[in-house]
């Protein structure tokens, strides 16, 4: 399975999806980090980036949404220590599970979440 941390730095989860650099990505088989990567977001400031009909701004979120989650596609879970309710809303919808947590470390999180230890708090999303 593949885990995406939204994170700007590598270390520290990022509170906020839509303003992060990328995700770290783990692979995870049988329990243990088989692979990682840095992932990078693509830039949402492309002028080839649709924004809607007459500039609709919830078009604009969309397309951001959209973005974010083009670089962890096969990814199956998203860990975040804070997300809006429609970046959670549109990570469900791309068929992610989404775990809220209160950790800040991106390395800590994940050991949590492999020893079946992490917290989910998705009232907080």
């Amino acid at each position: 399975m593949k885990i995406a941390i939204p994170t700007s730095d590598g270390i520290r989860i990022s509170s906020n999806i839509q303003r992060i650099k990328g995700f770290k990505v783990f692979e995870i088989l049988q329990g243990k980090i088989v692979d990682e990567l840095y992932v990078s977001n693509i830039k949402t400031s492309e002028p080839n980036i649709p924004v809607g009909e007459n500039g609709n701004p919830d078009a604009i979120n969309e397309n951001v949404g959209h973005s974010i989650l083009s670089g962890i596609e096969d990814c199956q879970i998203v860990i975040a220590n804070g997300l809006g309710k429609k970046m959670f809303e549109e990570l469900v919808k791309a068929q992610k599970e989404v775990y809220i947590t209160e950790a800040t470390n991106v390395r800590g999180a994940i050991n949590h979440f492999i020893r079946q230890t992490l917290k989910n708090h998705p009232e907080i999303a």
